[in-house]
């Protein structure tokens, strides 16, 4: 009995736009999957590769990695300008206000 309820069971789809559950078709992942884990494999050797950069570049530099790693991350984004101006507003309260 147990058995053939978890087989009429289906897992609910994503909804749309509406709130209505969509219908899971599996086709789309089967015919995608191998690029997918290959784009995945990928991106875990390019953060290996970028992180070991910015702790090389880091240590050359004589800066923090975490610093070189938020500055790297605010250049390659669309938000450089906004993160420029936090860091300004903050090192204006650190000089300023102090402790």
């Amino acid at each position: 009995m147990e058995m053939q309820q978890t087989e009429l069971r289906r897992p609910r789809g994503r909804k749309d736009h509406d709130g209505q559950g969509a219908v899971v078709k599996l086709e789309p992942v089967r015919e995608r999957i191998v690029y997918l884990v290959g784009l995945y494999r990928d991106s875990e050797a390019a953060s290996t590769v970028l992180a070991e950069g910015i702790k090389d570049i880091a240590e050359k530099a004589g800066l923090q990695a975490s610093v070189v790693r938020k500055f790297i991350a605010a250049k390659a984004g669309e938000k450089f300008a906004e993160k420029k101006r936090d860091c300004e507003q903050l090192s204006l309260l650190f000089k300023e206000v102090g402790e």
